[in-house]
């Protein structure tokens, strides 16, 4: 006889058989996922820790090099200060500098190295100096050229007069010259070469008339002047 009892029992068993079935499918599929990605967190674990002992080991190798280079610099300012000292105690600089820029001209130009050897031996220290004297003129420039712009010294055998650049004023240039630029100063000597030295104020300059040495010290006066003061000493 049928018993439909046993149908309906069948029918469940099956559906637990599938549901079971299922879960362990799951329950294998997660456990190899959960695997799957505890070998990738170590795998990824060990590439960090290697290339945290690489980049410490390139750390250590920057360090020494950084040390290196740090010794060679204080090696190279060492060596610098030593080449340095020895350049100002041996290549003139300033009024020495000058001295020895005229003696080698003064060689170019045909003196004997007896005579001029003779010449600086013979100097001593001033003697015999007249009172300083002082006159002032107003410097040309560009914008001025009218009078008053020179001085005459020497029985008035010598010219002394000067070129500057105009100062500005709200960007407009001035007739009078900047004291704060170079100036040319020109030295004219009647029956002599003219002298033309170009700097910025004070200058000085001295030339031997005879048996006299005459000083000239070149500086800034009021606007528009240059004040020249003058004396004479014996020769030589």
């Amino acid at each position: 006889m049928y018993d439909p009892s046993s149908r309906y029992r069948r029918r469940a068993n099956e559906r637990k058989r599938k549901t079971m079935t299922l879960i362990v499918f799951l329950i294998i599929f997660a456990a190899f996922f959960y695997w799957l990605g505890g070998q990738v967190v170590r795998s990824s674990e060990a590439a960090y820790k290697q290339q945290a002992m690489k980049l410490k080991d390139e750390k250590k190798s920057l360090e020494d090099n950084l040390t290196e280079l740090d010794g060679n610099l204080q090696t190279l300012k060492m060596e610098y200060e030593k080449l340095e000292n020895q350049y100002q105690a041996e290549v003139p600089t300033g009024d020495l500098k000058e001295l020895a820029d005229l003696a080698r001209k003064q060689l170019d130009d045909g003196i004997a190295k007896d005579r001029l050897e003779f010449v600086i031996r013979s100097a001593r220290p001033p003697r015999n100096c007249s009172s300083p004297e002082t006159k002032r003129f107003v410097a040309r420039t560009p914008y001025y050229n009218g009078p008053d712009s020179f001085v005459l010294f020497v029985n008035k055998s010598l010219t002394i007069t000067a070129m500057g650049e105009a100062a500005m004023t709200n960007g407009q240039h001035e007739a009078w010259y900047d004291p704060g630029k170079p100036v040319k100063v020109k030295f004219t000597r009647l029956g002599g070469k003219d002298v033309e030295k170009e700097g910025l104020l004070p200058m000085h300059y001295s030339m031997v008339v005879g048996d006299k040495e005459h000083r000239f010290t070149i500086a800034k006066g009021n606007r528009s002047f240059i004040e020249v003061t003058s004396d004479s000493c014996d020769y030589p």
